[in-house]
Parts: structure tokens; sequence; C-alpha cells
């Protein structure tokens, strides 16, 4: 038996964020809550709907500023913008997510919160027997996370020093609006973080041991949208149709990701993250071709289909498997992906990052082949 979940109802399309208030109004909300990244604090396009939405419902709006990724502390200090303090009486009935994945899993996070009353920390892993969330519309600024179509909400516990969520079915999206508006002014450095986390998800989901046939095609069809159009979705800001693709193959790459699971790619961008304050998307982008290389070099030639599907160069598997490392490490040329590791103090001696990675053997072990911390460590002293 093979069971894939898709649960959100998606919008594609230029210009699909001013609908959401007609969404809402036939869904029969009154209350709004609205959690949007600082970023477009200003930005006219979202103020529009603001304006749209202030006119039809009452609002509660709060901008995201945390300085890194969320945390549970602020969840539950920013909690009570969007309920009372005094009885837990909730101000909101949805919540519109405007950002990339910290601002959408920051607002999954808030709909817990809405009527499970405990501390965040209480809900994190994969909490049972909650009440469930109020609904979430996420519109995604980055095409890389895949928030807005998955159940996952990361968040660091700051004493343990280790992210880990609010993982719940509770938490999948009522709607995603895949607008290309709604990227085209991400800076270089955070969209090709966002597009190289969404490679990671595809090329992990694709190849880790719980995959099937189906998660297989998304992640194929994610793996052809994101390579045909990273390049122009970060080289030409007035390419809509680039960036679209580039939303939409993220989008693939997050159901084959929540149906399948990832690998050892995602699991280092956790330390690193936490204790090196890399960003998830570049931390895990910076381990994918490495990783590729290691399952290569080893034997894993399932890369074969993904290279053929491609156009690669090859006649067998060995040959198509190598053509596609190759390809993914010109193509990190190309976008000057290394100059970007420079910026990060990464030092692979460091007690607290190797004492966390040494946890990570369950996640390296849905790796199609052998991967131990040490692997891991290898990798990182490749790049920093």
């Amino acid at each position: 038996m093979i069971d894939i979940i898709i649960k959100t109802h998606t919008r594609i399309g230029k210009g699909e964020l001013l609908n959401i208030g007609e969404y809402i109004a036939e869904s029969g909300y009154q209350k709004v809550g609205l959690v949007i990244d600082q970023a477009f604090r200003n930005d006219s396009y979202v103020h529009q709907l603001i304006e749209q939405l202030a006119a039809k419902f009452a609002i509660v709006t709060y901008y995201y500023d945390l300085p890194f990724e969320p945390d549970y502390e602020s969840l539950d200090r920013v909690k009570y913008e969007f309920k009372d303090k005094d009885d837990n009486s909730s101000k909101v009935e949805i919540i519109v997510a405007i950002g990339g994945g910290s601002v959408i899993d920051f607002a999954k996070g808030i709909s817990t919160l809405i009527h499970n009353h405990k501390p965040a920390l209480s809900y994190k892993g994969f909490p049972k027997n909650i009440r469930p969330s109020i609904p979430v519309i996420a519109v995604p600024t980055t095409a890389g996370t895949a928030s807005e179509v998955t159940f996952n909400a990361v968040f660091t516990d700051t004493g343990a020093g280790r992210k880990l969520g609010i993982n719940t079915h509770n938490n999948f999206p009522i709607l995603a609006v895949l607008d290309s508006n709604m990227t085209k002014n991400c800076p270089y450095a955070v969209a090709l973080s966002s597009g190289l986390d969404a490679l990671v998800h595809s090329f992990e989901s694709y190849a880790c041991k719980k995959h099937n046939y189906y998660t297989r095609m998304f992640a194929r069809e994610a793996i052809k949208y994101l390579f045909a159009n990273i390049e122009a979705a970060l080289k030409d800001k007035e390419s809509d149709e680039a960036r679209e693709k580039m939303l939409f193959g993220a989008y693939l790459a997050g159901i084959s990701l929540y149906n399948a699971g990832s690998g050892p790619a995602g699991a280092l961008s956790y330390p690193m993250g936490v204790v090196c304050k890399v960003p998830h998307g570049i931390a895990g982008g910076f381990i994918l071709p490495y990783l590729i290389e290691h399952n290569v070099n080893n034997g894993y030639l399932d890369y074969s289909d993904i290279a053929f599907y491609l156009g690669l160069d090859g006649n067998t598997p060995q040959e198509l498997s190598q053509s596609l490392c190759k390809y993914i490490f010109h193509l990190y040329d190309r976008l000057d992906v290394w100059s970007f590791a420079k910026k990060y103090k990464v030092d692979v001696k460091d007690e607290t990052l190797t004492e966390y990675i040494n946890l990570l053997q369950g996640a390296f072990d849905q790796n199609p082949l052998s991967f131990t911390p040490a692997d891991g460590i290898e990798i990182l002293k490749k790049i920093f």
C-alpha cells in the first residue's frame, strides 16, 4: 500500500495574492490574522491586500522581525498578539502568512497555540492528542522551503541548542498561493539559499529509503523545473515565468519530501544552523553535491534515471550518474555558490558541532547507502 498525502488547495498565478480576501469571505471567516515578513512592511503590493482585508474583516497584523530562524520562546511571546492573555480567547479565525519558510512556520506555530494553551515547547517534536490549529493561508516569498504545502514547522530550543519543531498534520495550510510577484524582489543570497533548499528536498526524497514510484515522480518533475529555471529566476528579475516555475518546483519537491523523507544534507543543516548560524537552505545546499558524489562513488546509480530524464550525456547508469554529479557542480559554479561558504565560520573541530552531528545517525540512515557522522564531517572539511 502506498499512501500519498496532499491536503493543501493551491492557486498559482501572478496576481493571485489579491484574491485571498475573496477566498476568506467564501469560507465564512470574519477575523483574520496576518504574519508578514518585515521585508514587506512597506511593500505596496502587500499593502493592497492589507487594505482589502481591513475593509472586509477585523484584522490583526504582526510583522515577523526575528533576527534568525524562529524559536519556541518567540512563539510564546507573540501568540498573545492573536489571543487574549487572560482567558486565551482567540482574536482571529484564520492566519495569512506572507514570507519565507521561517515566517510560514511561525504562523503554523501560532495557529497551533491559539487553542493549545501550554508553553510552545510542550508541543515539540510530533505532538499527539492536541486541539486543532486554526487554518493558515501560506504565501511563499521564496521558492525553496515548501512550508506552504507541508505540515512541518521548525523551531529552535535555544536552551538545548537543538532544532525540533511542532510537527502535526494540523499544520497543513488550507491554501497555498504561488504568486510570482512575491519573489520578484527577493535578494540574490536569499533566493539562492531557497533554491538550493528545494534541490535538497527533491534529491534527498528521490533517493531516501522510503521513496516510492509516485514520490519519485514528484521529485523528478521538481528537479526538472528547478534546474531549468534557477539561473533565470536568480539573475533575471523580469522573468515571471522562471520565478513561477521555481515556486512550483519547490512545491513539488515539498510533496515528495513529506511523503518520502529526507537525508544527510537536510540533517546536517540543523547543527550548521544552530551552532554556526548558517541559514538552513544554503547549509543543506552546500552538502548536496558532495552527498551525491559520495553516493555515486560508492555505487549508488539510481541518479541515472534523473540524468536520463534531464537529457544529460551517458550510455550506462554509471556514466549518467557521473554526468549528474558534474552538472550540479558546474551549476554551483555558475551560481557562485561557493563564495557564500566563505561567509560562515564552520569549525569542523568544534565539539558542540561534532556532538550534534553524532546525534544524527537516524537521519543519515535514510540515505540509500551507508552514511556516518564521520562522512558528514569529511564533507564539511571539503567545503570549509
